[in-house]
C-alpha cells in the first residue's frame, strides 16, 4: 500500500489506525511505501521515532487516522473542486509542512 492509496481509501478506515510511511530523499510522495497500526495502549506511550525503530525500520511517523480524516473533511468544506491527485498532494505538503512529525 502506499501513501497515495491510504490517503483516498481513508474514509473506509479506522480512524484508531496510525499510518507510518516511508520516506523518498527525505520526503513523504503518494508513491511513499505506507503501513497502519492500531498500537497497544504501551505503544501509544512510545514515541513515535522509538516505535518505528521497533516495529517498521525504514518508516517515519505520518499521522493518525482520525486527524487524515479531519483533514479531509475541512479540504472538502472548502468546496474547492480539486482532483484527487491535487487533495493527495495537499495532504501531503500539510504533512511535511505543518503537521507536528517526531
Amino acid at each position: 500500500m502506499n501513501l497515495r492509496d491510504v490517503i483516498i481509501n481513508s474514509s473506509s478506515l479506522n480512524d484508531d489506525l496510525v499510518i507510518y510511511a516511508k520516506r523518498v530523499n527525505g520526503q513523504f510522495l503518494p508513491t511513499s511505501e505506507a503501513v497502519l497500526f492500531a498500537l497497544s495502549d504501551d505503544e501509544e506511550a512510545m514515541k513515535p521515532d522509538e516505535f518505528a525503530s521497533r516495529n517498521c525500520p525504514g518508516f517515519s511517523y505520518c499521522i493518525e487516522m482520525f486527524l487524515l480524516n479531519e483533514l479531509l473533511e475541512d479540504l472538502e468544506a472548502r468546496g474547492e473542486n480539486t482532483t484527487t491527485d491535487e487533495v493527495v498532494e495537499r495532504v501531503i505538503y500539510y504533512l511535511e509542512n505543518d503537521a507536528y512529525l517526531e
